[in-house]
């Protein structure tokens, strides 16, 4: 027994870990001198010191000795249980986080131990061929008393090692183990007791006769699925839930789970989503081409939600309440699909906008196929299975060019689409040039785009370039003075320079 006392408080902790852990949270301890401690140990004084200002205790033992006596006194407070090591289940939470607390205590061994310690410890190591870390020792002491370290032992459903207190807790109840009172009252006071994943552990807390009346696997699953379907047992309600599932496989998975409720009418069928609450304005189509063309995409999209639901149910992907209420879905957005896509491209046709309808009907077979479907059905143009040049032809001829037309059309599009490429260039080389400093003879320091644009306002409109060790250096040249300008290849000056001198040439 540890005694601590203060001239605000007094403290009595089973554990010297417990100390350690007061030392580093306790604020209003920490203005006090060393000297306004007085701690014992069964009695015996405990000498208070600090390290780097923090507190900490010193003492007389090896490191191994001191390891020794931090699990000991651990395992006598906490883990010993009729002669037997207890599990964590059976520890309060704050214990278990404090025996967790011994794997972190060598962050700074200087609190621990006395530079003359350390360095005997760590020249014994040496001598040893081994690291000197402290928690190692302390592992040691742990597994060598309890059967595990930090990591916890295993968890008694998956097999795996696991530290977390909640997890242990968690299948202890699902497994109706007999969790200490204290244990169960420390978690129900706590906001979100089970979280991460065991959100399923929850009600196994405020219903006791949850505890063990299904699998924990199957119970996870029922969990899940209720939690889901917003639906709280009670203790009047849960029997019905537990006995409908009962008789289901142990590897019962939500969906055979959720599918089981539904078929016992303990599941409601999913409300449809907030958007089928108010009316949708489809809009008027434009001509016939667009209201076929509606009529196509909304069958198509119909009829694939009507096949994704009913095979997903059928392959067990998905849930029969969610399966209905996707076909519920499937077919309400029938007839809420607007006219907003088939009246652009009708109006396209009208207007005979050709780049707007190459961009949709000049594209392989497999790419807007519903689309080239209406045009051959309402304008009796065949757009698929033909040769690509022979596609683009029929496009234009659609909007009412010749191959003359076409030619000069696709011309005039190719200068288009240059000129935009430059001005993009040079946009981009702008900006890149705006970001590099230059200093001009009178001193003040522009921008690499106002530094450019000035020297080629100024008559420096020549790019000449020349060796300069192993790299190349570039200028601006005024043609009739022979006199350069700086530029640089790295900064963005220089292919700045081209795109302006390139655009000067095309004007």
């Amino acid at each position: 027994m540890y005694i601590l006392t203060t001239p605000i408080a007094q403290y009595a902790f089973q554990t010297l870990i417990e100390v350690f852990q007061l030392f580093r949270t306790e604020a209003t301890l920490q203005p006090l001198a060393t000297s306004d401690f007085r701690l014992t140990r069964n009695g015996d004084p405990v000498t208070v010191t600090r390290f780097n200002g923090a507190l900490t205790v010193r003492h007389g033992l090896t490191a191994r000795d001191f390891a020794a006596l931090l699990v000991d006194e651990v395992t006598r407070a906490w883990f010993m249980l009729d002669g037997a090591v207890a599990a964590p289940w059976q520890l309060r939470r704050k214990h278990w986080e404090s025996f967790q607390a011994l794997s972190a205590l060598d962050r700074d061994v200087g609190m621990l131990f006395s530079s003359a310690q350390l360095e005997v410890e760590k020249a014994a190591t040496r001598n040893r061929g081994e690291y000197f870390r402290f928690s190692d020792l302390i592992r040691a002491a742990s597994v060598e008393r309890l059967g595990f370290g930090f990591e916890g032992p295993r968890e008694p459903i998956t097999g795996y090692v696991n530290g977390r207190h909640e997890v242990h807790v968690a299948y202890a109840l699902a497994l109706d183990r007999p969790v200490p009172d204290a244990v169960v009252a420390d978690y129900l006071a706590m906001d979100q007791p089970f979280r991460y994943g065991l959100e399923w552990a929850a009600p196994l807390l405020e219903l006791p006769a949850l505890r063990g009346a299904l699998p924990p696997r199957k119970w996870s699953a029922l969990a899940q699925v209720l939690r889901h379907a917003k639906v709280s047992l009670t203790s009047e309600s849960a029997d019905a839930y537990i006995a409908a599932v009962r008789a289901l496989p142990e590897a019962a998975d939500t969906i055979a789970i959720d599918n089981r409720l539904f078929a016992a009418g303990l599941l409601q069928a999913w409300a449809l989503p907030e958007r089928f609450m108010s009316a949708v304005d489809v809009g008027t189509p434009v001509s016939g081409l667009a209201a076929r063309l509606r009529e196509l995409a909304a069958d198509s999209r119909r009829a694939e939600d009507l096949t994704r639901a009913e095979d997903g149910c059928a392959k067990g992907l998905i849930s029969t309440r969610l399966s209905v209420l996707q076909r519920q879905m499937a077919l309400l957005d029938h007839g809420r699909s607007t006219y907003e896509w088939p009246n652009r491209v009708a109006t396209a046709v009208n207007e005979r906008d050709v780049r707007y309808l190459l961009s949709v009907l000049d594209t392989p077979d497999t790419r807007n196929s519903l689309t080239k479907q209406a045009v051959r059905e309402v304008l009796g143009l065949k757009l698929r299975g033909l040769k690509p040049a022979d596609r683009r032809r029929a496009v234009f001829a659609l909007c009412g060019f010749d191959e003359a037309s076409q030619t000069a059309w696709e011309a005039d599009e190719a200068a288009r689409r240059e000129a935009a490429r430059r001005a993009d260039d040079a946009q981009r080389a702008r900006e890149a040039a705006e970001g590099a400093k230059y200093r001009r003879a009178d001193g003040s320091v522009v921008s690499g785009a106002t530094h450019v644009d000035e020297s080629i306002a100024a008559g420096f409109v020549e790019i000449r370039d020349w060796r300069k060790g192993a790299a190349r250096a570039y200028a601006l040249v005024n043609p009739l003075s022979s006199e350069g300008r700086a530029l640089r290849a790295k900064d963005g000056t220089l292919a700045y320079a081209r795109t302006v001198l390139d655009a000067r040439l095309a004007a």
